[in-house]
């Protein structure tokens, strides 16, 4: 879709100045507090759906709204985008600056590549350009990294960026209600945000990687010249044969994205990292806590959550009394050293987005159920990751990367080992497409054909449905879900975690779940792929009919994913979960 003043010959996408780091504005103006839209959207989403006969939709969920302002909003970071700002707007004195590292762009030359945004995927993708030969002028502020990243250390260790994690633990805990817990057998990692980024850009440094402070403002290209210019928030002027974009999801407003597909969602995480007591008490400090969804935020007095009594009070046992309205939450924990430990509560997915003063509320609260005791805090964390959405169109002139290319799983908000994990082989691709020396608009829609395959699209496609359930379910089905999820063999819950698996491993891995869920899970998964707009857009990926791309293949997929509903059906018809031991 093109917007309004832009034509397909010339294109001229303006927006409005880049915020700076520190500045504090709101983006959006919501008509009802954050908490009642949350409950007015769950209310409706269940009373859309009704029950299913004979495997017959009765009633068909409406269609969310997915307009370009309203996603973008919600990567801006919606109501929370001032705590979002002052987030990325944090200091750290121990990373040095890029412009002491990286020699700087000389603007009256053209560069083969620019690329937008100085984090993870920016640099790591710099890198892997300048390797390949091309000149490469890095554009972005010249700021630190500022956030925690959490990664699975056979991800790092495959990377070669094991050297990068600064504590490392030998299993990861998971609570899925009162003496539900999961070890799921797995080494996790926190990544020292210094020693990355230092390592990042030293691999720029030595391919010959350039760079340049500011942030993009303007963008104006010939579809049919060989080079794009890019305008600066100061008014330089840089040429360039390809633009990327890799400013993170806010930079969406560069982009066009395709039509009729489910609306972006959030995850969002109010963390601390602080001294505490009582920790040990709790939990096991020499394994990482990926999950703890205990409702010990809710009811309790201070130091009672282990002296509950199942139906005695609401939060023992399920812990599910009272919260059909309540947006499920859970408590991720790393245990950095005795007495210090970084906490978070986190929502996994919603629309609209948990508010981060709900979270701290449900932290604070969770902690003094468990007669966990704060007795300093060294940081706090504000993390917004939007999630799911529309995916970009191949027919523009500029192409991403990283979160701002939609590279961030749906479902669980993984982004940083992707994006690192895929840059050398998309630096590679973009190599030889520049070296057949087409046209700026030609070589970006080649770029994204690359980036984005079909097959990669109906890939996302699956996990934006996955990710649009996970959004809908109370915290009782949240628990069966993911108590189902990390039973099955490895190969699919580390495939889907990691984005690994096919689009044809993607349908077993639904299948697995059918056989594996209890009933209520395996009605909700029926119901969602029949009665919810993500099935459709899910089916229509898989057929090709979302991008207009249908061959044999794609008709082949469509008979294989239409087979594969049919054997869902019958899973549930049939109880095949009694097969499987």
């Amino acid at each position: 879709m093109i917007p309004v003043g832009t034509s397909v010959q010339s294109n001229k996408i303006f927006s409005p100045t880049a915020v700076q780091p520190g500045a504090v504005q709101h983006t959006a103006q919501v008509p009802q507090s954050p908490c009642s839209l949350l409950k007015s959207n769950r209310r409706q989403r269940r009373s859309a759906k009704a029950g299913i006969t004979g495997a017959v939709a009765t009633t068909e969920a409406p269609a969310r709204p997915s307009s370009d302002r309203s996603n973008q909003l919600v990567r801006e970071g919606s109501y929370e985008s001032p705590l979002v700002q002052h987030q990325a707007a944090k200091e750290d004195e121990e990373q040095p600056l890029i412009a002491q590292s990286l020699q700087p762009f000389n603007p009256n030359e053209a560069a083969d590549v620019c690329v937008i945004g100085c984090g993870p995927a920016g640099l790591a993708l710099s890198s892997e350009l300048a390797k390949q030969g091309l000149s490469v002028c890095l554009i972005g502020n010249d700021v630190p990294f500022v956030n925690n990243y959490g990664v699975w250390v056979d991800e790092f260790r495959d990377l070669g960026l094991e050297k990068n994690l600064n504590r490392i633990w030998q299993d990861a805990l998971c609570y899925f209600g009162e003496d539900k817990e999961v070890r799921i057998g797995r080494q996790y990692g926190r990544v020292c945000r210094r020693k990355l980024r230092k390592h990042l850009l030293q691999r720029c440094q030595a391919n010959g990687v350039q760079f340049m402070a500011g942030m993009m403002n303007e963008l104006e290209t010939q579809q049919t010249s060989d080079t794009a210019t890019i305008r600066l928030a100061d008014g330089q002027v840089v040429r360039s044969r390809l633009i990327v974009v890799a400013a993170g999801a806010a930079a969406g407003k560069f982009l066009h994205y395709e039509e009729a597909a489910p609306a972006v969602a959030a995850q969002t995480a109010y963390g601390i990292e602080a001294e505490v007591e009582g920790y040990e008490d709790n939990y096991d400090a020499e394994s990482m806590l990926f999950m703890d969804f205990r409702r010990h935020h809710t009811g309790l007095w201070p130091d009672t959550a282990h002296k509950l009594q199942d139906f005695e009070h609401p939060a023992a046992g399920e812990g599910v009394w009272g919260a059909q309205e309540e947006v499920p939450s859970f408590l991720y924990g790393m245990p950095l050293q005795p007495g210090r430990v970084f906490l978070e509560e986190t929502c996994l997915v919603t629309k609209p987005a948990l508010p981060f003063a709900v979270l701290k509320r449900r932290l604070e609260r969770r902690l003094k159920a468990m007669g966990i005791k704060v007795k300093k805090i060294h940081e706090e964390e504000w993390s917004f990751i939007p999630v799911g959405g529309p995916l970009p169109v191949a027919q523009q002139p500029i192409t991403a990367f990283g979160a701002a290319a939609n590279l961030v799983h749906p479902a669980t908000g993984y982004s940083i080992a992707r994006s690192l994990r895929e840059a050398p082989a998309f630096a590679e691709e973009v190599a030889n497409l520049l070296r057949k020396q087409q046209a700026v608009g030609d070589t970006a829609e080649s770029v994204w054909d690359a980036l984005w395959p079909q097959e990669k699209r109906r890939q996302a496609a699956f996990h934006v449905f996955g990710m649009e359930l996970l959004a809908q379910l109370d915290i009782k089905s949240t628990n069966n879900f993911f108590s189902t999820f990390f039973r099955l063999p490895d190969h699919y819950w580390r495939g889907f975690l990691a984005s690994s698996l096919s689009s044809r491993q993607l349908i077993l891995f639904a299948m697995w779940m059918m056989v594996r869920a209890p009933p209520s899970i395996q009605l909700k998964l029926m119901q969602h792929m029949l009665l919810d707009p993500a099935g459709k857009y899910m089916l229509r990926t898989y057929a090709g009919l979302q991008t207009g791309k249908t061959h044999a293949g794609n008709a082949n997929m469509m008979m294989a994913t239409a087979a594969a509903i049919m054997l869902l059906a019958a899973a549930v018809t049939y109880e095949l979960p009694h097969l499987v031991s």
